[in-house]
């Protein structure tokens, strides 16, 4: 099972969008089985998914995975597509819970371990918070991968040298993580898009085939739909097809 933490410290930048239509595309069409961990306090992905209430959150697992592993599964709305919701309670799991032990950062790592050793998922994405915190520490280091959506804005680009500490740090204790690249999303072509895209690629790092902007991603959100249904032929749609059949290659942006 490859897993993919899909991570910003900034919020805005379609973490949210990109983990529910990729995780669609690689149900739907490549067959592929999909568990999506929703680690982000504010409960989109949970919400998309139209997911049932039920006993075990993400919140539950990180506290103390007393349900057993598959107890904390729920199905989805997406045929192929299960998933950890998330739920209010992340957003009292902070780091300081770790350091005290209330929180076990190793316990989603564990979990979805058993999923792998099983052969229950192909793909899991983890759609993790706009901030360093228990969730997101946790996601870093059940990962074999972080793939990190970016607007292509001076605050985004300022802010990227903090993400990639975090990261770092976070390969101390898993020295596996890697970085599957940077997403720009919400392109348009201009100057400063062709820039900021440039100025990743000489800081070394892999940059994906961008996501164009276009107003169908809003539109989806209301629908509650993939974009892949609500708007199969716009620019977003395209590009996400093409950024799965990526992934799918194994392969990383160019460096």
């Amino acid at each position: 099972m490859r897993t993919i933490a899909i991570m910003n410290l900034k919020g805005g930048v379609a973490k949210t969008t990109t983990t529910v239509n990729v995780a669609a595309i690689l149900a739907h069409d490549h067959k592929k089985k999909v568990l999506v961990v929703d680690a982000d306090s504010q409960c989109n992905t949970t919400e998309f998914f139209h997911t049932p209430s039920g006993e075990g959150d993400l919140a539950h697992l990180l506290r103390d995975a007393d349900l057993g592993a598959y107890r904390y599964v729920r199905g989805t709305s997406l045929p192929g597509v299960d998933i950890i919701a998330g739920s209010d309670d992340l957003m009292d799991l902070d780091l300081t819970k770790v350091e005290t032990n209330v929180v076990s950062s190793t316990q989603l790592r564990s979990v979805l371990s058993i999923f792998a050793a099983h052969g229950d998922y192909d793909y899991c994405l983890i759609d993790c918070p706009p901030a360093f915190n228990a969730a997101s520490a946790a996601a870093l280091l059940a990962a074999d991968e972080v793939l990190i959506p970016i607007k292509l804005d001076a605050f985004s680009l300022r802010g990227m040298a903090n993400l990639m500490r975090q990261i770092d740090n976070m390969r101390e204790i898993n020295p596996d993580l890697r970085l599957l690249g940077f997403l720009p999303t919400m392109w348009y072509p201009c100057r400063h898009t062709h820039e900021s895209e440039t100025t990743l690629r000489d800081c070394g790092y892999p940059v994906l085939p961008h996501i164009r902007r276009t107003d169908k991603a809003d539109a989806m959100t209301f629908a509650q739909r993939p974009i892949i249904e609500t708007s199969p032929r716009c620019a977003a749609a395209i590009d996400y097809r093409r950024l799965v059949r990526e992934l799918l290659k194994g392969g990383r942006g160019n460096g």
